[in-house]
C-alpha cells in the first residue's frame, strides 16, 4: 500500500488540525500516512503554494482558517483540482454563528493568546502559593506585588484573587518582634502594600479565628491590637513608597482592584 500523504494547513499553530487527524486515523487498520503542517499561512499567496504542492504530492489537504476568504480560496481549489479536502473549523464557525447570532471575528492566534493567559496565571498562582505567610523570600523580587500585614487583614485571600488575575503576589506578615526580611528592602518599594484594620473589627476577626483554632488569648487582645496596628503605620511613616489599604469592612475584590490601581495605575492587563 503506498504512503498517503496528509497536509494540514493553518492560519495559526495548526495543532488542533493534527490532533483531529491522528484522532481519526488510528480508527484505520495500520494505514501509511505520513502528515504535512504548513503553519501561520496568513496570504492567498502562501496558501497557493501549499495547494500546488499538495498537489504535485497527491496529498489531502486539511485545513483550520478563521478566515472565511481562505477558507473559501482552499476549498475552490480542491474542488477544481480533484483533491480530497476538509475544511475543519468552517462548518463549525459557521453553525455557531447562526445558532449565536454573532458575526465571528475571524482572528488568527486567538486562542494562542488565550492559552498564553491561561498559562500566566497557572504560573501567578503556582507563585503565590509558594510564597504565602512569609515563605520563599529568596524569589521576592520575582513578584509583581507584595502584599504585608498583620494576621487577619485579609492578605492571603487578597494574594489569591491577584494570582487569578494573573499577578505573582507573594504575602509576609507583619509582626512586632519579627524582623521583616531584608529582601524587602532589595525590591522595588512601589511593589509594596501594606493592608490595615479597623482595630476593633481586626479583633472581632480574630477572636472569631481563635475558637476554631485554640490560640493564645493574647492574639484577640484589644490592648495587644491597638499596639499592633500602631506598629505597622509607624513602620509606613518610615517607608513613604508603601502604599497603606485599610481593609475594615471591605470585600478581597475591592481591596485586589486598589492595589492593582496603586502599583499599575488605570491601564493593566486583565485576563479572560
Amino acid at each position: 500500500m503506498p504512503t498517503k500523504r496528509i497536509y494540514v494547513v493553518s492560519d495559526a499553530t495548526g495543532q488542533s488540525g493534527l490532533h483531529i487527524l491522528r484522532a481519526a486515523i488510528v480508527q484505520f487498520h495500520r494505514p501509511k500516512t505520513k502528515m504535512a503542517l504548513f503553519h501561520d499561512i496568513h496570504t492567498k499567496a502562501d496558501l497557493s503554494k501549499v495547494l500546488e504542492q499538495a498537489k504535485e504530492a497527491k496529498a489531502m489537504i486539511a485545513f483550520t482558517f478563521v478566515k472565511k476568504e481562505m477558507r473559501d480560496h482552499a476549498s475552490e481549489y480542491c474542488s477544481k483540482n480533484n483533491i480530497i479536502f476538509l475544511d475543519i473549523l468552517g462548518p463549525l464557525i459557521n453553525n455557531l454563528a447562526l445558532y449565536l447570532d454573532l458575526k465571528p471575528l475571524e482572528t488568527p492566534t486567538l486562542l494562542r493568546r488565550i492559552d498564553a493567559r491561561y498559562f500566566k496565571r497557572i504560573e501567578a498562582i503556582e507563585y503565590t502559593l509558594a510564597h504565602d505567610d512569609g515563605r520563599g523570600t529568596e524569589r521576592l523580587d520575582e513578584a509583581d506585588i507584595v502584599i504585608i500585614g498583620l494576621s487577619r487583614t485579609s492578605k492571603t485571600p487578597t494574594a489569591f484573587f491577584l494570582a487569578q488575575e494573573g499577578y505573582k503576589v507573594a504575602n509576609i506578615p507583619i509582626v512586632p518582634d519579627i524582623p521583616l526580611p531584608e529582601q524587602l528592602r532589595e525590591i522595588d518599594q512601589d511593589k509594596i502594600v501594606c493592608l490595615s484594620m479597623d482595630p476593633e473589627v481586626l479583633q472581632k476577626v480574630r477572636t472569631t479565628r481563635q475558637k476554631h483554632s485554640g490560640m493564645k488569648s493574647s492574639y484577640s487582645d484589644i490592648r495587644k491590637i491597638f499596639e499592633e496596628v500602631e506598629f505597622v503605620w509607624d513602620l509606613a511613616r518610615k517607608n513613604q513608597n508603601w502604599k497603606v489599604i485599610d481593609t475594615t469592612n471591605k470585600s478581597v475584590e475591592e481591596t485586589a482592584w486598589e492595589i492593582i490601581h496603586h502599583v499599575y495605575g488605570e491601564e493593566h492587563e486583565e485576563y479572560a
